[in-house]
């Protein structure tokens, strides 16, 4: 059989009784198609109903060969069972489906990929050039005098190992943040005029407003519309001071752990104050109490006044867009299974250091117990095999290929 196109009529049953629909048949011959099976695409003119009335009608199994609908994410399942495709890349499919932004799709490309996927590969080759060196070190138990590998070597290259994982996690973006509202903290010492500006951001009151030192002592959290029709979450954070007892303490570490955490900074400065403007692209420098519309190094703002806050949310939605494309363009992009597989095998990794650890504590040449060594460096394996994609347990397919759409 060739691939070919033919013009079809298929008969459907509506309300007002059978109809003939006119379809253009794509007929595609295995193993050349997206599941590597043969495989007909119907193209037909789009309304749901027409649609609707040819699935009936192909699943009719009194008109012919029976047919079912396709479960969610079957195709790039078949695609995947047939060797087509490999899993991370059915997972970008899935992650391409769901994109809501320019900034999301170009992540759902990078899944698995990037420093990550290098490191583990470089990973895995080292485990397994040590595991070989233990397990041949079993055939000379008896043999004091032997050792494949010795306990000092062997912990020096899991660290190595483990260091290198370590490195390339860190570079890597979480693709469930991707889909996270960034954050942006007001900061800066108290009476800067952070909840005055917090209220004024959100054009309404939210945030309590008062003279006295202190009175913002929790952080307050709310959705904010930008520019471009981009949404972040506002923070509005106590202020930053050296605290005289355990309760401020605690609300000291309460702002200092949300800065920390937050997307972009908005370091608040009265107008008149000194402070100049930092390099860090996390820190936006914010003059605020500029009733008088006087000049400034940072961006001048007054809630009173209403002066410069369309311009501070343009520079806040262009801070945030340029942070979130660096990250998609620049890290590597793992999902959930990914990193969640990482951690496995850094535990596993743990583990065997730990035994080769204790092994140089006892005198032992070789890293002993040799059998339980030799089994934490297989779990390491199996780990990084699963991020990979080249071991996945059907639990695990069956988890990612259900999140996907109907059919896809």
């Amino acid at each position: 059989m060739r691939r070919h196109i033919a013009t079809v009529r298929l008969r459907v049953s509506l309300a007002y009784g059978e109809s003939s629909v006119p379809a253009l048949a794509l007929v595609m011959p295995a193993p050349q198609t997206f599941t590597g099976e043969e495989t007909v695409e119907l193209l037909i003119v789009s309304a749901p109903v027409l649609l609707e009335a040819v699935i009936a009608a192909l699943c009719d199994a009194s008109r012919g060969a029976p047919a079912r609908r396709a479960g969610p994410g079957e195709f790039s399942a078949r695609a995947y069972l047939n060797g087509r495709l490999a899993l991370d890349e059915a997972e970008s499919i899935a992650a391409s489906i769901a994109a809501e932004s320019d900034l999301q799709l170009k992540a759902a490309r990078r899944i698995c990929g990037g420093s990550a996927a290098r490191a583990g590969d470089e990973a895995a080759t080292a485990v397994m050039r040590a595991l070989a060196l233990v397990e041949a070190g079993i055939d000379f138990t008896d043999q004091e005098d032997v050792v494949a590998i010795t306990a000092e070597d062997l912990a020096r290259d899991l660290a190595r190992v483990d260091a290198s994982l370590a490195e390339a996690v860190a570079r890597v973006v979480p693709s469930e943040s991707l889909r996270a509202l960034p954050t942006v903290a007001l900061r800066g010492a108290p009476n800067a005029g952070k909840s005055s500006l917090f209220n004024a951001l959100l054009g309404r009151e939210r945030s309590v407003e008062s003279g006295i030192a202190g009175s913002t002592r929790d952080a307050i959290v709310e959705a904010i519309s930008l520019p471009g029709g981009a949404e972040a979450l506002l923070v509005d954070l106590p202020g930053i001071e050296d605290a005289s007892g355990a309760l401020e303490q605690q609300v000291q570490d309460l702002a200092h752990a949300s800065l920390r955490d937050a997307t972009l900074q908005l370091h608040c400065v009265p107008i008149g104050e000194e402070c100049a403007a930092s390099s860090d692209p996390h820190i936006l420098l914010v003059r605020t109490k500029c009733d008088d519309g006087a000049a400034a190094p940072g961006l001048a703002t007054s809630a009173r006044a209403g002066i410069g806050l369309e311009a501070l949310k343009a520079s806040i939605a262009a801070r945030l867009a340029e942070s979130a494309a660096h990250g998609a363009t620049h890290a590597g992009v793992l999902g959930e299974r990914q990193l969640s597989a990482l951690g496995e095998a850094r535990e596993a990794l743990a583990r065997a250091t730990a035994l080769a650890t204790a092994a140089i504590a006892r005198g032992a040449r070789g890293a002993e117990p040799v059998e339980l060594v030799a089994d934490e460096l297989r779990r390491v394996l199996d780990a990084l095999a699963v991020v990979a994609g080249r071991r996945t347990p059907d639990d695990v397919l069956a988890e990612v290929f259900a999140r996907f759409c109907v059919g896809k």
